[in-house]
């Protein structure tokens, strides 16, 4: 073969070379672009749909923000109510994995406006009194008129049936923590109204099989949510405190959470250690004198607390123990290694 022809050659090669590169890029980003994002169920997102979008475009916007799994679904979803006219354009804030028939509603509806009122930050692991407190500070609403309504579930149930068998006909642990805008004419009403369609929202995505297969409630549910909630601040403990609170109802132990002691005494500001006196407090929440959980909630607990009691982990763990300044916690399935692993730590802080 002559010097040219091989030149030849390998130019054409490289041309070839570059074209499947290129359309193997343009394939890539073809079957890509309407990929679902990898995102954890409950998060919120934002979702822009365009003025004159079809279903198949909303389909695959939703999709790709990880609201749905499946296209086809929501589309069938959309056809069998007869809305495909009626999905409004619009930015949205939407949860990921969310209820179907939840998200059609918000589409049908339309975007929510932005309104003025008053910033309200509700922090986690807030209890009904703390939370009126917390409302009367940003919005003036009276903190005495909202703990009153907060103990008045039967006023809410018809229209928020999951506060079916709230203990003593408390909301403690549906008055779901974030930041809102309360407008400024709201009402005590209003605002525990905004609170539990939050709870409504975040927790529409959530399985509850595996408590259920266990003989819990979603009520269940939420109050195993606020004890963890109350007892560790780390993500990645939650659902290991969630297994040792099943693993001890599995084997007929008593709970023996002090965080629920705390709570039966009101949740005294300056209480920095239990004493033996205190575990002997008579109440239905006082987890060292009862069987079982707890009457009802101790908190309003954030999403990832609610979803590691709906999905604890597969241990073995009986106990834990607080062994580090920074709260982290070890895990021991018998008491020799709790009264261990607790006396380390006291050794260490000794030093």
């Amino acid at each position: 073969m002559s010097p040219v022809a091989t030149v030849a050659s390998i130019v054409v090669a490289l041309v070839i070379l570059a074209g499947l590169v290129f359309g193997g890029i343009k394939l890539y980003e073809y079957f890509s672009a309407g990929q679902a994002q990898d995102v954890e169920p409950g998060q919120t997102v934002t979702v822009t749909i365009e003025e004159g979008s079809s279903t198949s475009v909303i389909a695959s916007a939703l999709k790709k923000a990880g609201v749905i799994s499946d296209e086809t679904s929501f589309k069938n979803a959309v056809a069998s109510r007869e809305v495909d006219n009626a999905l409004k354009p619009g930015e949205y804030q939407l949860v990921t994995g969310m209820d179907m028939d939840a998200l059609i509603d918000k589409l049908v509806a339309g975007p929510v406006e932005m309104v003025e009122g008053n910033r309200l930050t509700i922090p986690e692991g807030l209890t009904i009194e703390q939370t009126a407190q917390t409302v009367e500070q940003a919005t003036g609403i009276s903190a005495s008129e909202f703990t009153d309504l907060a103990h008045s579930a039967d006023l809410f149930i018809d229209e928020y049936p999951f506060l079916e068998g709230a203990y003593d006909n408390s909301l403690e642990g549906f008055l779901y923590p974030k930041t809102y805008v309360i407008p400024y004419q709201a009402t005590a009403a209003d605002v525990i109204t905004t609170l539990l369609d939050q709870f409504q929202i975040e927790t529409a995505s959530l399985d509850f099989s595996y408590a259920t297969e266990h003989n819990l409630t979603l009520f269940d549910v939420v109050t195993i949510a606020s004890l963890i909630e109350r007892e560790t601040r780390l993500d990645e403990e939650r659902p290991l405190i969630a297994s040792v609170v099943y693993n001890r109802l599995h084997d007929g132990m008593r709970l023996q959470i002090d965080a629920t002691v705390l709570y039966a005494l009101g949740n005294p500001a300056d209480k920095q250690y239990l004493y033996n006196d205190d575990l002997l407090v008579d109440s239905p929440y006082n987890t060292y004198a009862i069987d079982g959980l707890p009457a009802g909630p101790i908190c309003s607990p954030r999403l990832a607390s609610i979803d590691a009691a709906a999905h604890p982990s597969d241990t073995s763990f009986l106990y834990y123990v607080i062994t580090s300044e920074e709260g982290t916690h070890t895990f021991c399935e018998t008491e020799d290694e709790f009264y261990a692993a607790k006396a380390q730590y006291q050794s260490l802080l000794e030093q």
